[in-house]
């Protein structure tokens, strides 16, 4: 049986897996903690795939290490932001590249376990405090993913150039990481709202008083960024790649959107979140703005978002403000400490121009050998024979579940998109809409236009 990690080696990787300050990113340590990281990450991924028993995120959860991925994924934020500007004022040519990108990966395999480990209720439990870092972490990950959705970024294709500078291709690389991370970031709030009641109290207000994640799943849904139109026609961001998608699998919902509605019911339909959430005419009006996108196709892929829909034609038809007197009089909050207290380290170091200055060797050598060496220890961390193992086994998956989901009876009754009566005539356009006169869709095209995909 193919393994990234065996069995007896499982056990040193995670006891080895520790907090580093920004200065120590790149350093030998580090890197052979990053090999660890890759290596659990990929395992991971490959017990889940073959159903085996998940060993890696039991033990990450029985050593406590979900508060130190949090850590590390702040940790290489802030060496992203603040120190690597500094590094490409000093040399904007590096001679080379990788670890820079190395580097910028390691936040995306940190995040990756994070994923894996959190779809289970006793990973959110494991959380305890770290819980209020990990909201502030991808409510700022999935905002930067609706800022590049903003500027259209999802609609380029963002093709490889042998001719583009290596500021550019930096900024290309860590752009598309950040588009990952954001979206992964989506699946663990999710996770996290569907299991709200074992995180602590500061953790739950903070997903809807301090960063309003309803407000952002509904900005998510309305940019879409998981789909996007090119030469080649539509595309669906699927398993970490665009994807071209024909035909009727045009209308099938991606995982990321899945998750972004699924968030979404979880908080509104939570009694004890919506204690502290009000609703206002502002948020009423982005709330409300969701209502079009749940059309007959979707809700026949995720029924559960039929009472949604519900809900949210209750919010538009409703003239007031709810939740206004059951504002939370909680008076003392506990506060994130993982940034606060990496940002506290760095200035005691003497600041991020200083680490900047102090990594040049490590990241700015002229060094060929010393490249070499670093390039040799990164190669077995990157098992590419296995990784082609395991993508051939998840599109198999994939497969076999779009032949299961296909078997759709074809008698039966349409509804309406916007009056929800019975309905014989589509879209012509896009083909997933049906309507049951010519007035409801024109009525409905204000909404539908947003959504409506030629193919």
């Amino acid at each position: 049986m193919a393994n990234f990690v065996y069995p007896e080696e499982l056990t040193f990787f995670i006891e080895s897996i520790r907090p580093f300050q920004i200065k120590d990113v790149g350093s030998t340590k580090w890197l052979d903690v990053h090999e660890m990281i890759i290596k659990l990450s990929q395992q991971a991924l490959l017990e889940a795939a073959e159903h085996r028993e998940e060993e890696v995120k039991e033990m990450l959860i029985a050593r406590d290490k979900l508060k130190v991925l949090i850590h590390e994924a702040f940790c290489i934020f802030l060496w992203k932001t603040k120190v690597l500007p500094h590094l490409l004022d000093i040399d904007p040519n590096p001679p080379a590249t990788f670890l820079i990108y190395t580097v910028l990966f390691h936040e995306a395999a940190v995040m990756s376990l994070l994923d894996m480990t959190l779809y289970h209720e006793s990973g959110c439990e494991a959380l305890q405090d770290s819980a209020i870092d990990l909201i502030d972490y991808c409510a700022q990950a999935v905002a930067q993913v609706i800022g590049l959705a903003s500027m259209g970024y999802h609609e380029n294709d963002t093709n490889v150039d042998v001719d583009e500078s290596i500021l550019t291709e930096l900024e290309r690389q860590k752009r598309d990481l950040i588009f990952k991370i954001g979206l992964r970031s989506v699946s663990i709030l999710n996770y996290l709202a569907d299991n709200v009641n074992s995180l602590p109290i500061s953790a739950t207000r903070r997903l809807v008083v301090t960063h309003d994640i309803p407000w952002l799943m509904a900005d998510l849904l309305n940019f879409r960024p998981w789909q996007r139109r090119t030469k080649k026609g539509v595309e669906k961001f699927i398993d970490e790649k665009w994807i071209v998608v024909k035909g009727e699998t045009v209308a099938k919902v991606v995982k990321h959107e899945a998750q972004a509605w699924f968030c979404l019911r979880q908080i509104l339909f939570n009694a004890n979140l919506m204690q502290s959430y009000e609703i206002n005419d502002e948020r009423r009006k982005q709330l409300s703005k969701c209502q079009g996108l749940l059309h007959e196709t979707l809700l026949d892929q995720l029924p559960p978002l039929i009472d949604l829909k519900q809900i949210l034609c209750q919010l538009t038809m409703s003239g007031k403000s709810s939740n206004a007197s059951k504002k939370s009089n909680l008076v003392l909050e506990e506060l994130p400490e993982i940034r606060e207290n990496l940002i506290f380290e760095t200035e005691e170091s003497g600041g991020f121009l200083a680490i900047a200055q102090l990594q040049e060797t490590i990241f700015l050598t002229n060094d060929k050998e010393q490249i070499l060496t670093t390039a040799q220890h990164l190669n077995a961390a990157y098992n590419t024979d296995l990784l082609a193992e395991l993508e051939a086994k998840v599109e198999e998956a994939e497969k076999s579940f779009e032949q299961k989901s296909s078997n759709i009876n074809d008698e039966k009754v349409h509804k309406c998109g916007k009056c929800l009566r019975e309905a014989e005539k589509k879209c012509s356009n896009c083909k997933m809409v049906y309507y049951c006169s010519r007035q409801c869709q024109l009525d409905d095209w204000t909404k539908h236009k947003h959504n409506c995909i030629k193919i």
